[in-house]
């Protein structure tokens, strides 16, 4: 079967990998789409090439359902990224990202065929287009809800939030159809278009207007109840605790290392609560699909399609910061 494999220096290729081999109960699925997304890019611009490839968000079919008594042969289903060992008390309760014993996870899903534990495994109706299943099993809604449910928006909220990537519009589109007047900064202007597509208020590009003076001035003073951090770059995160007003949240989602604060100055001083998110519950996925049910555009992240072939365009197109949510579709 077909399949990418990153080889370092910004260089894909699509080369024939052994079929997947499966465990009693793992589905064998034939992919129909499968989304790139920012995290790989670390994968993509590093000199040592990958095995394979770090694609972690996929739809497809069920071709072979093994002894799954949850799952049959025709079913559409997206794959959760986090891979539970399905037997502890977390993962009883469908918490997968808090359970001790990962039995790995859905790595290298740009393929034409891939095995998963039922387990991990969700129902998408049939009606539902597989690259929206993809973004409602994905990093793409699963990122944005687990957040606004950690940050409790409420209607009338200004919500900040820094970086117009794929996680970024995400989390506007699920910000603004709670009620929230969102505000997106960035430094691409096209990115920054897809902002107020998805349903921003205001934007702001950061290299031409300062945006402490831009957020002040939108909120009267006030300065946002909530920011959400989805750069993943220390200035940025920096920059949330300066724009968040008294008794604010800041929601960091865009992965970083160490970086030094000031408890007094940043946190104590103004009654601040500085958080984490990562991912999203399998057992929030029905409640995800209620939302989408209920008109949550979630589709509009998504700019462009490509077939599996020219993955080098797909990743060099949302490398180069002039794509939203890009598929592969094999």
């Amino acid at each position: 079967m077909l399949g990418v494999q990153l080889l370092g220096n910004e260089t894909v290729t699509v080369k024939e990998y052994p079929e997947p081999t499966r465990n009693e109960n793992d589905l064998l699925i034939q992919v129909k789409a499968s989304g790139i997304c920012g995290s790989e890019m670390h994968g993509y611009r590093s000199p040592t090439p990958q095995a394979s490839n770090g694609g972690h968000e996929v739809a497809g079919e069920v071709i072979e359902a093994g002894g799954s008594t949850k799952f049959k042969v025709g079913d559409h289903v997206g794959v959760h990224a986090v891979w539970g060992c399905g037997d502890c008390r977390w993962c009883g309760v469908g918490k997968y990202t808090y359970c001790n014993n990962r039995i790995g996870g859905g790595s290298g899903t740009h393929v034409e065929r891939l095995a998963a534990p039922d387990h991990v495994c969700l129902k998408l109706p049939e009606d539902i287009p597989f690259d929206v299943g993809v973004l409602l099993t994905g990093d793409g809604l699963g990122v944005p809800y687990h957040v606004s449910q950690r940050l409790n928006t409420k209607g009338g909220d200004f919500v900040c939030i820094l970086g117009a990537g794929p996680v970024g519009l995400g989390n506007t589109i699920v910000q603004s159809f709670l009620g929230a007047e969102v505000i997106v900064i960035d430094i691409n202007d096209y990115r920054l278009s897809l902002a107020k597509a998805a349903g921003a208020a205001h934007t702001i590009n950061s290299k031409e207007t300062d945006p402490l003076e831009a957020v002040t001035e939108i909120t009267h003073g006030m300065l946002v109840d909530k920011c959400i951090e989805a750069a993943g770059h220390p200035e940025t995160l920096k920059l949330a605790l300066i724009l968040v007003g008294v008794a604010g949240a800041v929601m960091c989602v865009g992965e970083q290392g160490d970086l030094p604060i000031s408890p007094s100055r940043d946190l104590i001083r103004k009654d601040l609560t500085l958080m984490g998110s990562w991912f999203y519950h399998y057992a929030e996925y029905p409640a995800m699909l209620n939302l989408y049910r209920r008109g949550l555009p979630i589709g509009r992240m998504i700019t462009d399609h490509f077939p599996l072939v020219e993955a080098q365009t797909a990743f060099s197109k949302f490398a180069n910061g002039q794509a939203g949510k890009v598929m592969l579709e094999p």
